[in-house]
Parts: structure tokens; C-alpha cells; sequence
């Protein structure tokens, strides 16, 4: 099986920016569609949620962009040279929302375990 050439990679390292920051915003969802919606913690919990996905949102807009501008424009050679960065790049800019959401599921979790209406 041939290898992969570098702008497959390019195309590989894109998608798995996008399946962290998506993964991350469902992992979220999740969290919070656990309480339940008509208490006032299930609402507060939606609401950080929809904040939460709209910033994940915003970030992937904003980092794609800028952490892919020389990539996208590069030759076969510089590609080859860059793999460490096509590696890199989806673990700071999927991981950012990673720990916000790791952080605020936390928050979620704690506040079904105070019950309150």
C-alpha cells in the first residue's frame, strides 16, 4: 500500500481538528441533557452549553484559518517538512475546547448533585 501523500494528511489533519471540537460539543450537550429541563439548573445548564458550542464554534472558525494559512498554500516539499505541525495542530486546536468542556461537564455534574429548583 503506498503511503499517503502530504496534502492527504493536510485534508486528514483538517477533519481532526473539526472531530475534536465536535466531539467536545457533544460531549457537553450530553452532560447537560441530563438534567432535567425544567428545573432552573437544567436551564442554566443548556444555556452554558449553547455559550460553550457557540465559543467552540467561534474558536474552530478563527483557529482553522489561522493555523492552516501556510499549509494551504505550500508545496509537496514543504508539507513533507511541516508533518510535525499537521500533528500538532488538531491537538491545540481540538484540545482547547477539550479542557473548557472537561471543565464545564464538572460544573454541570455538580450542579445535579445540588438539586436545586
Amino acid at each position: 500500500m503506498p503511503p499517503l501523500s502530504p496534502h492527504t494528511w493536510l485534508v486528514l489533519s483538517v477533519a481532526a481538528c473539526a472531530f475534536l471540537v465536535l466531539a467536545a460539543l457533544a460531549w457537553v450537550w450530553r452532560c447537560a441533557r441530563t438534567l432535567p429541563p425544567g428545573s432552573r439548573d437544567g436551564r442554566s445548564a443548556r444555556r452554558m452549553a449553547l455559550l460553550f458550542a457557540l465559543g467552540a464554534l467561534a474558536w474552530l472558525a478563527y483557529a482553522l484559518p489561522t493555523g492552516y494559512a501556510a499549509l494551504w498554500r505550500a508545496d509537496t516539499l514543504m508539507l513533507t517538512a511541516q508533518q510535525g505541525a499537521l500533528a500538532r495542530l488538531p491537538l491545540l486546536i481540538g484540545g482547547l475546547p477539550w479542557v473548557a468542556a472537561l471543565l464545564l461537564t464538572r460544573v454541570m455534574r455538580m450542579l445535579g448533585r445540588t438539586g436545586g429548583h
